[in-house]
């Protein structure tokens, strides 16, 4: 039954992951074209313009401050399930999670699930930088490797040591094997979770800026970049900022500008 039910998860991911290729190229290609259109730049890597960044209303929920001292409201709670209950498919995978230790949580998102969120929100500059990105640093830089990152990052800062996001990321350059790795992240967050529960362990407070340094640091690993490069910055800026909106753009710039890379990844 359980052993059914994973691998029946692990199948749907890896066409889910394998089918996101190609529609995530076209999309890239569609965004291109968009900001040649609507803009004197281009998608070129090199001397290419850039709006002007402004803080957006938006706010999504991984934006907010997590861990001890920040328990959600009740009502928070309820609403959470209640979004649960109208999106998550298939129900019995609903079903599950009711019924598990850790239940439903406010804000938890699958992999899937947070690039929709991406997806529907983001600029056409995500997508543009997340090819230069590609073209620069190879495929598993591009669009899905840069969203694995941000996904780490959301939901694994406090929960999991920075260094073991880190190494999963810089190992996903070398096997390439994204299905995996989703996998493993998800077993060793609830492992954590299990811990910590059975320790009487509560989470450490987690801010939007300890989760961007996090990203940053994944985004290294997943490129083997040591010292970012001004080009770097600005497209790792774009990627970033996409995931914290409601983030002054300074504060994005400057965890991106101090950020200090202690290892080169193996």
């Amino acid at each position: 039954g359980s052993r059914i039910m994973v691998t029946t998860k692990l199948e749907a991911t890896r066409r889910l992951v394998r089918g996101s290729s190609a529609s995530s190229s076209a999309a890239r290609r569609a965004a291109c074209r968009r900001f040649r259109v609507g803009s004197a730049g281009g998608c070129g890597v090199s001397g290419r313009p850039r709006p002007v960044a402004v803080r957006s209303s938006k706010v999504f929920e991984w934006e907010n401050d997590t861990g001890e001292g920040t328990a959600s409201d009740p009502s928070e709670v309820l609403s959470g399930l209640a979004d649960k209950v109208k999106t998550e498919a298939p129900f019995l995978g609903l079903l599950t999670k009711l019924i598990s230790p850790q239940g439903v949580s406010k804000g938890e998102l699958t992999y899937q699930e947070f690039s929709r969120s991406l997806y529907e929100n983001v600029t056409s500059q995500f997508h543009i930088s997340c090819e230069n990105l590609e073209k620069k640093y190879g495929e598993t830089a591009g669009i899905r490797g840069c969203i694995y990152c941000l996904w780490l990052a959301c939901f694994g800062t406090g929960v999991l040591k920075g260094a073991a996001m880190s190494q999963a990321c810089g190992k996903l350059r070398q096997n390439e094997d994204l299905s995996y790795f989703i996998e493993l992240f998800e077993y060793q967050k609830e492992e954590a979770l299990d811990a910590q529960a059975k320790n009487g362990v509560e989470s450490p407070r987690v801010t939007p800026e300890d989760r961007m340094r996090v990203a940053v640091d994944n985004l290294c690993s997943l490129m083997n970049v040591k010292e970012i490069d001004a080009e770097t910055q600005t497209d790792f800026y774009e990627v970033v900022s996409a995931c914290f909106p409601s983030s002054e753009p300074s504060t994005v710039k400057n965890v991106i500008a101090t950020h200090k890379k202690e290892s080169g990844s193996a």
